[in-house]
């Protein structure tokens, strides 16, 4: 049997895989090595220079207690000021590793008291930092931030708050995603705070990579495939592609539906032609495809010629709000006639009136707003 084991156990991970000791006598064992170096709290006096050269802060306090609405509930944060006389501002120094939660027990803390937690770091290298510092960078919309005597410097010649924010910016390659380094030198208040989640952040990668993928992607299926289809049916003197066109963009949504389990039916099919047909026609109030002057022929061909199918297209017009104006036009009881003779049809088991379960896929894909229609029981999932 083979296993993974730790070289060193320093609480970088929250698997234990050597030695007896608990995760408090980690902590203390890394804390008490910190308190032997110079370096912490030379990083926590430099960042109290930086917030004391910037008059949005109030005077910031090293190691103050923060005591919680809680009972005996309280943190200790390296340094804490008021920004903008607005938010309660924790700056909690780190060097080193520690737990995921004790990280989460944090946030929570700072989060419920309506302060705002952010980590500064004394160094940082993606390819190299431990796992605290990547689940900060990653926490933080891949935004991390740095406090040195560059830092320090700055914040005394602009007169604010200046922090180094190293981040990552996407980029396609192809069709992926790749992430280039980035550095600057940013104001604290050029920063994007986000209580909410505890974070801020000078660049927001999470949007970046929201666009950039959007992009690489192109619109989603659904957009993809109601566009096509009201281009082939000439809908409202839309102009449909050439043939050589179609079958293209028709090939490459089948390939899109099967990346996600989706199997696209041929657009030659006559059963889904008229499924789409009346369902788009339901959806936007208009025949789509067949050459009738509004909705009200289009309902009367779906029982007339596609009776299988009035178990969805029915409630679809409901869902639509369609269905008073199909009634409105009613004047000789036509429809509700028809609507009697489904009603029969389905408790007696008319073959006509069976439903056609064929494309309950499909229109999970196309009309997420109809998902709720199919039958549990029938349901492609």
């Amino acid at each position: 049997h083979y296993f993974f084991k730790h070289f060193q156990e320093d609480g970088s991970c929250p698997a234990i895989t050597r030695g007896q000791l608990s995760e408090a006598q980690i902590n203390a064992l890394r804390f008490h090595n910190q308190r032997e170096s110079s370096r912490p709290k030379r990083l926590k006096a430099l960042h109290d220079e930086s917030l004391r050269a910037d008059p949005a802060f109030s005077t910031p306090v090293i190691e103050g207690t923060w005591k919680g609405r809680m009972d005996k509930e309280f943190r200790r944060p390296d340094v804490r000021s008021r920004f903008c006389d607005q938010v309660d501002v924790a700056f909690e120094v780190q060097l080193s590793t520690t737990f995921g939660r004790v990280m989460a027990e944090r946030e929570v803390f700072y989060k419920r008291e309506g302060g705002l937690l952010i980590w500064i770091l004394g160094e940082f290298d993606y390819e190299q930092d431990r796992l605290m510092m990547q689940v900060v960078y990653a926490n933080n919309s891949r935004n991390v931030f740095v406090v040195n005597e560059a830092t320090r410097d700055a914040s005394l010649v602009v007169g604010a708050l200046v922090l180094e924010c190293r981040w990552a910016k996407p980029h396609a390659v192809g069709k992926e995603v790749h992430w280039t380094p980035q550095r600057s030198m940013v104001r604290f208040d050029a920063l994007t705070l986000d209580r909410e989640k505890q974070r801020a952040f000078y660049f927001d990668a999470e949007a970046a990579e929201a666009r950039l993928r959007a992009e690489i992607e192109g619109p989603p299926v659904v957009e993809r495939i109601e566009t096509f289809w009201l281009a082939y049916e000439r809908f409202q003197g839309r102009e449909r592609p050439e043939v050589p066109v179609l079958n293209r963009e028709w090939e490459d949504l089948g390939r899109r539906c099967l990346e996600k389990g989706w199997v696209l039916p041929s657009r030659h099919d006559d059963d889904f032609i008229a499924l789409m047909r009346a369902l788009y026609s339901a959806k936007h109030g208009a025949s789509v495809g067949w050459n009738y002057k509004d909705l009200w022929g289009a309902a009367h061909r779906v029982h007339d010629a596609h009776k299988r199918f009035l178990w969805l297209v029915i409630p679809a017009l409901t869902h639509y709000g369609r269905w008073g104006a199909i009634e409105a036009q009613d004047h000789h009881g036509k429809w509700a006639g028809k609507m009697s003779d489904w009603q029969e049809g389905v408790a007696k088991g008319v073959p006509a009136y069976l439903e056609n379960h064929r494309f309950d896929a499909i229109v999970v894909l196309a009309f997420p707003e109809l998902a709720a229609l199919i039958p549990v029981d029938q349901a492609p999932f």
